[in-house]
């Protein structure tokens, strides 16, 4: 039985190392070979509507929304931003933009719609209404991405008709605080690792709603924007219901850099609970085994299972698993990142607390059906969809 057991740990960790393997050779192939831009007449490319929701004023945020109109794309796009609040501080700095690119169709929706629980979809719905074009980006305030990442993410829609959405996989940046290193950490490794991994498969809808195109149409054949209100992992279900509909997902050489603006400890704590919540009663199988994808406790049945098979030293198995994780997450961010972090002690010490954190973060999250986000309380039900707690 132990040794059925531990040859079974060995196939899990061998299993985890390939997907590893495989992250990075995505990361060599996509994000430090960018794609080139393709040479096709401008006359080509749809016109572009992007949208992009405001609550309150985020951190480094007319970088973030800047980075909108300076898109290097050869046809006509247009930026609807929406707000809930006339009072909202966005509204300001989105006017500054405006005025400073007059030549890009820019508007300010002001609103909200209550179709659902989720307060995003809520806020997006007018502006999902007054978009002029088939052709829609989503994207998150807080999220910085490159001039060229539209037209390298419209060139793939072109070069595959069944592409029908495209993601950017989400990077933090500038972590300040103990909190926000603690997230650029995950988010810069462990999380982004993986996203990769799993896309590079393409067996089923993984993504994350920081940025996504899609086709508005599309998105109208599997209920409307507004029928996702109803989850708080909006972006999850759309995924799935449109690769449900025969829409293939992929993803460009660009990431949806976001400044880290986690404060404190407890933010992260609180972040990375909602995460697993959310993700149990929308992708269960994977939350579940989530632990096992963890170096900590991969490590230790990873040794445990060689001591029992070969003999090996378990100290000496552990010590050597532990540092190959750590040597290659390293090489993996700075790959990716194109460069090293601002600091590698402050990095990695933020990585090691991490790595110790994770276990007992999804211990607690587990057990737990409640979640607080922008100051209010949900309870999720087992079908995904969640409840408003007063």
């Amino acid at each position: 039985m132990e040794t059925s057991l531990a040859c079974f740990v060995l196939a899990m960790a061998a299993f985890l190392w390939t997907l590893i393997f495989v992250s990075h050779c995505v990361v060599h192939r996509r994000y430090v070979r960018r794609r080139l831009f393709v040479d096709r007449p401008a006359e080509d490319y749809p016109q572009v509507s992007i949208i992009r929701p405001l609550k309150g004023a985020d951190l480094d945020m007319e970088r973030t929304l800047e980075s909108s109109f300076r898109q290097e794309y050869p046809a006509e796009f247009e930026v609807l931003f929406a707000v809930e609040d006339p009072q909202d501080p966005a509204i300001a700095i989105v006017n500054g933009l405006i005025s400073r690119y007059p030549k890009v169709h820019a508007r300010i929706l002001i609103g909200r719609d209550n179709v659902g629980i989720n307060p995003k979809i809520n806020n997006m719905v007018k502006a999902f209404a007054a978009t002029q074009f088939d052709l829609l980006w989503i994207c998150d305030s807080n999220v910085y991405t490159d001039p060229g990442t539209l037209r390298r993410s419209v060139d793939l829609m072109l070069d595959d008709k069944r592409v029908g959405v495209i993601h950017h996989v989400v990077f933090s940046e500038a972590p300040a605080t103990f909190g926000a290193m603690l997230d650029n950490a995950f988010l810069a490794t462990t999380h982004c690792r993986m996203y990769l991994a799993i896309n590079a498969f393409g067996i089923a809808s993984c993504l994350m709603g920081k940025s996504n195109l899609y086709y508005k149409s599309a998105l109208d054949n599997v209920g409307g924007l507004a029928s996702f209100g109803q989850y708080l992992a909006e972006d999850n279900m759309i995924g799935q219901a449109l690769w449900r509909s025969g829409w293939r997902h992929t993803m460009t050489g660009d990431l949806a850099r976001q400044p880290a603006d986690i404060s404190t400890f407890a933010e992260y704590c609180s972040r990375r609970i909602r995460w697993v919540r959310t993700r149990k009663y929308n992708v269960t199988f994977a939350t579940f085994y989530e632990p096992f994808t963890e170096s900590l406790l991969l490590g230790l049945l990873t040794a445990w299972a060689l001591n029992r098979l070969f003999g090996c030293d378990p100290y000496a198995a552990l010590c050597t698993f532990l540092l190959c994780w750590f040597a290659s997450d390293m090489v993996f961010f700075y790959r990716i990142n194109h460069g090293p972090p601002p600091s590698w002690l402050w990095f990695v010490f933020s990585w090691i607390c991490r790595e110790v954190l994770a276990l007992p973060l999804w211990a607690f999250a587990i057990v737990g059906n409640t979640v607080v986000w922008r100051g209010q309380r949900f309870r999720f039900h087992m079908n995904g969809t969640v409840q408003v707690l007063k």
